[in-house]
């Protein structure tokens, strides 16, 4: 098998196609000396790396925040702390050198403090998802680590923030694009292994399963939703840890990388056809954004006029299923989740506002009391649970990754409580329906009647139809099987499990 091969980052680019948790990977992969220069907005940050392992790092741009880490940290009180930014901004000084001064700290302590707070700039830098980069050469008099730094653990660093950072739905969409390919651990970096293993079972396990040479799709699926195992085996991938190859059985023998694979999933800058497909996706990005941003600003300038019912695009004869459907769009259209896929982080609060106003709307209108008491000029105040929409629509689609990997009974974890918190949505009593029929153990009498919840949505979905149609077969009620098959197809000619 062929060592998996990233493509090559240039020596300077945008933080929009390449991430920096990436950057640090391949400078660990290739063993890279430099500095990693990045801007990101007001901020503007470098991080030294020497021989792979970041080591420094120094903001500009931002205001010293050292006390208020101390102090966040439970390091410091809060009057140390104002002593400390009244007399560094007096003096002109840094924070760390008036702690000193004032031995509120020794220097063993100062410098442990030190550390975790530049761990923590590094590990910010992880979210920044707009911005420029370039990788800048050490200076001639600098080309040796300083003898008193000590590097940061490149491993742990990604292994315990990404999680924080990245959050385990955007670990596993990035990983699902590999998801096909089989991997296994380079003999030179077993050592490396076992320490991506010790950092907890999930990780372990990963390890463990690589080693038997799994489907990265079948080992992301058996993870079960874990932050630490995605993040375990996005690391190992990116660090070169872990080589792929094609899937298939042959695979171990077959010389031929998956290559084309990894470059349409991770490469911004590969050459020819790949850097159109990126184009024509960014530009597909960019067209949703501006249009996304134009209806935010549009919703949010009339804000002080919208009715309910304007609120969510519908007239005062809307039907109670015309609400929800609006109120199920909305939720997919502004939800975190939705913006993230897009790459529009940035637009989640403004769009919360949107669907806070939307929400208000549905609470009132999808109650028959207090729709009579508004449509009658009542004001009574409707009680917002936006919370448990958005915990339904996260474990939905953590189910739904399951789902689409073949780990079913795993994704059943997921799709029970989504279903438990709104009910009314087709799409995850659809989702629960079938991953109870294709479960190891298969319960087809609970997967109809979930199946047979869902066919109530206002068009008839072709999938749905003959699903239910599988499930009503192996039942033994084959002439309403052969009836909703029949009706699928005339839906969809097409139409597949």
């Amino acid at each position: 098998m062929s060592d998996f091969t990233l493509f090559d980052a240039p020596v300077e680019g945008s933080l929009d196609a390449v991430n920096v948790p990436l950057l640090l990977a391949q400078a660990w992969r290739d063993q890279r000396s430099g500095i990693l220069e990045l801007r990101h907005v007001q901020n503007e940050r470098s991080i030294d790396v020497f021989e792979g392992a970041p080591y420094g790092v120094a903001s500009s741009g931002v205001q010293d925040r050292f006390a208020e880490f101390l102090f966040d940290t439970r390091r410091i009180d809060a009057t140390a702390r104002l002593e400390v930014e009244r007399l560094a901004e007096e003096r002109g000084c840094p924070h760390a050198s008036v702690v000193l001064a004032l031995k509120i700290l020794d220097a063993q302590a100062l410098y442990q403090a030190l550390r975790e707070e530049a761990r923590r700039c590094i590990a910010e830098t992880f979210e920044w998802n707009a911005g420029k980069y370039t990788w800048r050469p050490q200076q001639a008099d600098s080309a040796a680590r300083p003898t008193s730094a000590k590097p940061f653990d490149l491993i742990s660093l990604l292994q315990e923030e990404l999680p924080r950072r990245w959050g385990t739905d955007r670990l596993f969409r990035e990983l699902m694009q590999v998801q096909d390919a089989k991997g296994d651990i380079s003999p030179r970096f077993r050592k490396v292994a076992n320490k991506f293993a010790s950092a907890g079972a999930p990780a372990e396990n990963v390890i463990r399963k690589l080693d038997e040479h799994l489907p990265i799709g079948q080992i992301l699926g058996e993870c079960a939703g874990n932050s630490l195992a995605a993040a375990t085996l996005w690391a190992a991938l990116h660090t070169g840890v872990v080589r792929l190859g094609a899937s298939g059985p042959s695979l171990r023998n077959d010389p031929t990388a998956f290559e084309v694979k990894v470059l349409e999933a991770t490469s911004a800058f590969s050459a020819g056809k790949d850097s159109q497909e990126y184009a024509d996706r960014k530009s597909t990005t960019n067209t949703q954004e501006s249009e996304l941003r134009n209806e935010i600003e549009n919703f949010l300038g009339n804000l002080g006029s919208l009715d309910h019912y304007s609120a969510l695009g519908l007239d005062e004869a809307a039907s109670t299923l015309q609400i929800k459907k609006a109120y199920f769009k909305a939720a997919k259209k502004y939800h975190p989740d939705a913006l993230s896929r897009l790459g529009l982080d940035h637009l989640k609060g403004p769009a919360a506002r949107v669907f806070a106003r939307i929400a208000e709307a549905f609470e009132t209108l999808s109650n028959a009391d207090k729709r009579k008491a508004y449509d009658a000029g009542g004001s009574e105040d409707p009680e917002i649970d936006t919370a448990r929409l958005a915990q339904a629509e996260t474990s939905f689609r953590k189910g739904e990754i399951l789902a689409k990997m073949g780990n079913f009974e795993g994704a059943l974890e997921y799709l029970e409580p989504a279903v438990e918190l709104w009910p009314e949505e087709p799409d995850y009593q659809a989702a629960l329906g079938w991953a109870l029929y294709k479960q190891p153990k298969t319960n087809a009498q609970r997967a109809a009647e979930h199946l047979g919840l869902a066919l109530g949505r206002p068009q008839e979905d072709a999938v749905t139809h003959f699903r239910l149609g599988l499930v009503m077969r192996a039942i033994g009620k084959t002439d309403l099987a052969n009836e909703l098959i029949a009706r699928a197809r005339t839906i969809e000619p097409s139409v597949k499990e």
